[in-house]
């Protein structure tokens, strides 16, 4: 890790109250991998944990990066039409990509592509559910905004449940059969029900604009939701689809993750931050520590299984791209 990002982190956290300071090894700077080839930035990122490896769409780049944890160094590059998101599924060894309207499937030993779906749709965003042996896709283009439902391992479109807007973020239910997504054009959360492949219902989130990442807390029946105007975390019920509290952030979030053990959200903030969030109980949270990181670094990614947190770190003039790694203190 350079000095400088050492010292930006000391110089928020030192500034907060000392009982935050206590807490603040709950994100602790662990190592830097250069990324020299990559133009631009990240898009949405993938940790395989069992094999230690790290997936990661460069868009400017028209790659996925694949970069080995372990060795700290870049394994290979997989180009092709622009990817917009990633996915890792350990269970069937296989990797997702959105590239452009079609949905590549990867083999997670060779990388050679099993299968290629045309969606017919600009695509984003990727979600599964082993269990269910489905991923769900986001679609983008106007008047075919939805999520697409994709059979895998076999890589087949077996059906789609419409939205009335841009689907961002997904949350699925792992003990039920609800999917959540942001519609941050009409400021709402939509609830679906995958086996019906229907929208249930939609949630307003009031005044709240720019709702990008989502999180979900299953057993505890919470929502997080991401917006960006005003910048907060916002905790919904999702038995009743109220919102239960608020918690002010920094600006541009953009991936957001629950941790469950743990009991802290980690909010990557285009901003130049990372904030941890703690969850006291199921109605009440506070913000722990703002991270220091760069402007524009908001792609992230987590690993419970690791107790990691990773930092796609776009380039800056003459200074590489990067992906940063912090270990989770406890």
């Amino acid at each position: 890790m350079k000095w400088s990002s050492i010292f930006s982190l000391t110089l928020v956290l030192g500034s907060l109250p000392p009982a935050l300071c206590q807490e603040s090894g709950l994100l602790v700077p662990s190592r830097t991998i250069s990324l020299p080839k990559v133009q631009g930035g990240f898009n949405h990122m993938s940790v395989d944990a069992g094999r230690l490896r790290l997936f990661a769409a460069a868009p400017t780049n028209e790659t996925v990066e694949i970069v080995d944890l372990k060795a700290a160094k870049l394994l290979r590059s997989l180009e092709g039409e622009k990817p917009a998101a990633v996915r890792y599924a350990p269970e069937f060894n296989q990797l997702y990509v959105s590239r452009g309207q079609s949905l590549f499937v990867y083999d997670g030993r060779t990388f050679d592509v099993i299968a290629s779906i045309d969606l017919e749709s600009n695509l984003d965003e990727l979600q599964y559910d082993a269990r269910a042996k489905q991923l769900y896709v986001g679609c983008m283009t106007a008047g075919k905004t939805g999520i697409a439902v994709i059979a895998i391992p076999e890589g087949k479109l077996i059906g789609k449940i419409a939205l009335p807007d841009k689907p961002q973020g997904i949350a699925v239910e792992q003990n039920g059969s609800r999917i959540f997504a942001n519609m941050p054009t009409l400021k709402q959360v939509a609830v679906m029900d995958r086996e019906r492949r229907t929208l249930l219902q939609t949630w307003p989130l009031g005044d709240a604009e720019g709702n990008t990442p989502l999180g979900l807390d299953e057993a505890g029946h919470r929502l997080f939701v991401g917006t960006r105007h005003p910048a907060q975390l916002v905790v919904v019920d999702t038995a009743t689809g109220k919102t239960i509290a608020k918690v002010d952030t920094n600006r541009d979030a953009d991936d957001l993750f629950y941790d469950p053990e743990g009991k802290r959200i980690y909010i990557s903030c285009g901003e130049g931050f990372v904030d941890v969030v703690e969850q006291r109980d199921a109605d009440h949270y506070r913000m722990l520590a703002h991270v220091s990181t760069v402007a524009g670094a908001r792609t992230s990614t987590f690993s419970g299984q690791l107790k990691r947190f990773y930092l796609g770190v776009p380039r800056r003039g003459d200074e590489p791209a990067e992906l940063r790694v912090f270990d989770l203190g406890r």
